[in-house]
């Protein structure tokens, strides 16, 4: 929705130009008639391609052939809708065939150069995304070598003095290993998925912890599918057990939740541990405050979080922040 609104923002400015320039010529009447003409012309082109995108291809890029001809079906539909409602607004007759191949003309022109101006956008954006998606599988694929070199040293340790402990640990690792590697051979991920992933990895840590780690994981079954990048939440938790609960000596408690609220899915990993690791003046956290450069786990800092959230979703927001009451809390709210 947040990008809708810039392009009718645009579209209107652009219209607003044309009407401008069509005075200037002398084509048509006043500046008024042209602009009310441009501008519902304009409109009704970007919604019909707007809503014939939607309705098509849902989130995703449309092939290039069909696409151009929902352009130009929407440019012959906008232009004989648009000029149909301005000349009722303007309670003047609708006549198609007065300057109707000029009018006609200036409509393809116009919305050839406005679906090119969003196409280069939005392809501008995609290779972004993809950038940071393809950095991220590089980063994936190095588990951070002091959570497994520890793991395999408990390990050992519990093989000798407690045998039930250690397979359990081992089971756990093995779990958490599959389910990181074939995180890295996917695009997207669900949250039933994640959280998976971040069950065999807590599991690890409680047994090498013992009593000073606990944890809940809180996924309401309705939104076990939501899709979501894969291992967005990884090193949130990661964080919050390495800078929160590690340096007290009586540990703490990891909540990780998802719930839905007004369309949107609000993700949210809380800790009760040290609780002060950097908080920007506006209060929605640092991420250079909390390990910015190399989290422990996978090597993702919260600055390559916040980048993979905007890059995946529009309008999604990150905050993070130490409790009132101690620890400290990380959301994510993402629109549906």
């Amino acid at each position: 929705m947040q990008g809708f609104s810039f392009a009718l923002l645009a579209v209107a400015a652009f219209n607003t130009v044309i009407a401008v320039l069509l005075t200037l010529v002398g084509y048509g009447g006043s500046f008024g008639e042209n602009l009310v003409f441009s501008q519902c012309i304009g409109l009704s082109v970007l919604v019909l391609i707007h809503l014939g995108w939607r309705a098509l291809w849902p989130g995703r890029r449309p092939p290039t052939l069909p696409f151009i001809a929902l352009i130009a079906g929407a440019v012959v539909a906008g232009w004989l809708g648009g000029s149909f409602i301005a000349s009722l607004a303007l309670g003047v007759p609708w006549t198609a065939g007065r300057n109707a191949w000029a009018a006609l003309a200036v409509t393809v022109v116009a919305g050839v150069a406005g679906t090119w101006f969003f196409w280069s956008r939005h392809r501008a954006a995609e290779m972004e995304r993809q950038r940071i998606e393809a950095q991220l599988k590089t980063l994936q694929a190095q588990i951070e070598p002091h959570f497994l070199f520890n793991t395999l040293a408990n390990l050992d340790a519990l093989i000798q003095t407690d045998p039930a402990r250690a397979r359990a640990m081992l089971g756990h690792l093995n779990a958490y290993l599959r389910a990181t590697l074939a995180a890295t051979r996917r695009e997207t991920s669900t949250l039933a998925e994640e959280f998976a992933l971040l069950r065999g990895y807590l599991e690890v840590q409680r047994i090498r912890m013992g009593e000073r780690l606990r944890f809940s994981l809180d996924l309401p079954e309705p939104l076990a599918q939501a899709d979501l990048p894969p291992m967005l939440l990884q090193p949130l938790v990661e964080n919050a057990i390495k800078h929160g609960i590690e340096p007290k000596v009586e540990g703490g408690e990891v909540k990780v939740s998802a719930r839905e609220d007004k369309g949107r899915l609000l993700l949210e990993v809380a800790d009760n541990g040290r609780g002060v690791r950097g908080t920007s003046s506006d209060g929605r956290g640092s991420a250079s405050g909390i390990e910015d450069g190399n989290t422990a786990g996978t090597g993702v800092g919260l600055a390559n979080v916040r980048e993979r959230l905007a890059a995946a979703f529009s309008g999604a927001q990150f905050e993070a922040g130490p409790n009132p009451a101690g620890g400290y809390t990380v959301r994510l709210s993402i629109p549906r």
